[in-house]
């Protein structure tokens, strides 16, 4: 039997994602810095600009050959990055695997790689977290901010597994204390899941997650991943199902008809609203992903509105 895995991050995989990290480095004008990068003289990974010379700065950052053709003075700038890091969080519940079928938790994999080589691109840290399902308390995987460490976020990702409860409440402590870095600053939280069975739990999550005890708010961005199955756009054929939750296994029969149909997908926009409301007054970012927009344009969408690109 062939697994799932042998072509999740495929060659084709690793070129998209090399020309999406050139995409996302034109749309920030040539430099990948995001929202933390501040421009103070010190020796930064990142040169920014020029100033003029003043008595009393450091000498080891004069422009010397522009001295020599200029015979002018001025002091390098650079940029200087924060210690904040990026962390991705990924729900591994049964949900994003209903009976096995894999097409969803693969995209959101996907998701969550493209995410974590974008934003190590932009020298942010970035640490991928996985809850919830079968993972129990697997530790966190530091991917660091070096795009060459690619190759061990894909092999964190392969190994994970789907299956059990959501269980957002429980994950919220752990993730809030890997998103703030040894700088003291608040982090970016990217979350990615389907949100079934959690709306209840999504308000309360929220605001502890938002809290950084060391620097204020805390950056926020539910990707709320679904496919056109949880939508109510693709529909078994008419007449006695049996429906069984895909985190709880409980059953339920139904003689499907399109009138039901069209009343769950009536619930299925109250759902996304709702959930969309939680995120707005909560003071995250809600980003709405059908797995049939192509992993690019969401990347690009959601760094963008985390502040993780410059815009």
């Amino acid at each position: 039997m062939k697994n799932d895995n042998d072509n999740l991050f495929d060659a084709d995989f690793l070129a998209r994602l090399e020309r999406l990290h050139l995409i996302a480095k034109r749309m920030s004008g040539g430099s990948l810095g995001g929202t933390r990068r501040s421009r103070r003289l010190g020796d930064g990974l990142e040169f920014a600009d020029h100033r003029d010379y003043a008595s009393g700065d450091d000498t080891r950052f004069i422009d010397w050959p522009y001295y020599a053709r200029m015979e002018k003075l001025l002091i390098r700038l650079f940029h200087e990055h924060s210690e904040s890091t990026v962390v991705i969080a990924l729900d591994c519940s049964g949900s994003m695997a209903p009976g096995g079928a894999m097409e969803k938790f693969n995209y959101a994999r996907r998701t969550a790689a493209a995410l974590t080589y974008v934003a190590m691109g932009a020298l942010d840290r970035v640490t991928l977290v996985a809850f919830g399902g079968q993972t129990g308390s697997r530790d966190a995987f530091d991917a660091g901010r070096n795009r060459g460490r690619i190759m061990g976020v894909l092999d964190y990702l392969r190994a994970l597994a789907p299956g059990g409860t959501t269980d957002l409440a429980g994950s919220m402590k752990n993730l809030s204390n890997l998103a703030g870095g040894a700088g003291g600053t608040a982090g970016t939280v990217l979350l990615i899941s389907d949100l079934l069975d959690c709306p209840q739990q999504l308000d309360e999550s929220l605001g502890r997650l938002g809290v950084s005890d060391l620097a204020g708010r805390r950056d926020i961005a539910v990707i709320h991943l679904f496919n056109q199955q949880d939508a109510g756009l693709e529909t078994p054929a008419k007449g006695p199902v049996i429906f069984q939750h895909a985190e709880t296994q409980q059953r339920m029969s139904l003689w499907l008809t399109d009138e039901l149909m069209e009343a769950y997908r009536d619930k299925w926009a109250q759902f996304q609203k709702r959930c969309g409301k939680i995120c707005v007054s909560r003071g995250a970012v809600y980003v709405s992903a059908c797995t049939e927009i192509p992993f690019e344009k969401l990347i690009l969408t959601t760094l963008k509105r985390a502040g993780v690109l410059a815009p």
